[in-house]
C-alpha cells in the first residue's frame, strides 16, 4: 500500500494497526490515552462530531 495516497485519518489508522500488531480489536481497546493519535485511532475525527448528515436534520426540522 502506498502511503502517499492515504488520507490523514487512514494514515493514523494504519499506524494504530501497526502499533497493535495488525489487530483491529486491539486498536479499539487501546488504553494508551496519552498517545496524540488516540482520539483518531478508529479512523474518525472527533472534532467533526455532529457535523455529518446536517442536511437530513435541516429537512426534518423544516417539516
Amino acid at each position: 500500500m502506498k502511503n502517499k495516497n492515504l488520507s490523514p485519518l487512514k494514515s493514523i489508522r494504519k499506524n494504530c494497526l501497526e502499533c497493535s500488531n495488525q489487530q483491529p480489536k486491539e486498536v479499539k481497546e487501546c488504553h494508551i490515552e496519552d498517545c496524540p493519535l488516540y482520539p483518531f485511532r478508529l479512523g474518525k475525527n472527533p472534532h467533526r462530531k455532529g457535523i455529518g448528515n446536517r442536511q437530513a436534520v435541516i429537512s426534518k426540522n423544516a417539516s
